[in-house]
């Protein structure tokens, strides 16, 4: 068993202080992700971030706009900032996104990632799922990490991976996929059997 999830990393011509002061703060948010969703980003109380902040974000998927809230999970400075959305009513209880960076020659390696709180095996076909849903994820993150580079005032990310997998920064942050491990790989059986017994027990 698996959480959904994906993941994209590339080298920004950028010294790791410089990207963290820009990712680091969700009301930028808005200059480079890529799939042109977020609209505007407040964070409740006003700040700072911090670990356990929350932010909402103004969304807006074409006609249907929507606030999400997200909880501040991982805060590293300046090598880790995760948040995992919500909505006001229940902030921080749905997808994980994280962003990480890297110092190297000639940059910094940022990698971001996400995982869905969707599990599923990892073998055939499900396999399957997994690639298709990682890239679909994985196509919004390429232009996230080339309008970061952008916003930077840097050329291009170069040396550009992709994960079709949650990174397990972000994996380790959701429970343990047990009871839906238990429904796909045999759990149903054994459960119904053991009713089975049961009733035939009582009759």
């Amino acid at each position: 068993m698996r959480y959904l999830g994906a993941s994209v990393s590339g080298v920004i011509a950028a010294p790791v202080e410089q990207v963290w002061a820009l990712i680091s703060n969700p009301q930028r948010h808005t200059e480079f992700a890529g799939s042109g969703e977020v609209q505007s980003v407040e964070i409740v109380g006003g700040g700072p971030m911090a670990l356990g902040v929350v932010f909402q974000s103004h969304q807006r998927v074409n006609s249907l706009a929507y606030v999400t809230a997200s909880r501040t999970v991982i805060w590293e400075p300046p090598f880790r900032f995760a948040w995992r959305g919500g909505f006001a009513f229940a902030p921080g209880k749905a997808q994980v996104w994280m962003f990480s960076l890297t110092p190297e020659a000639g940059g910094t390696r940022v990698e971001n990632g996400m995982a869905q709180i969707y599990a599923l095996p990892t073998g055939f076909p499900f396999s399957l799922i997994h690639a298709e849903l990682g890239r679909r994820e994985a196509a919004l993150m390429r232009p996230t990490l080339v309008n970061l580079a952008n916003a930077l005032g840097a050329p291009p990310p170069t040396d550009l991976t992709e994960r079709y997998e949650a990174p397990a920064a972000v994996d380790s942050l959701l429970p343990l996929p047990l009871m839906q491990g238990a429904l796909w790989e045999g759990g149903v059986g054994t459960v119904l059997g053991a009713l089975e017994q049961g009733r035939k027990r009582l009759f």
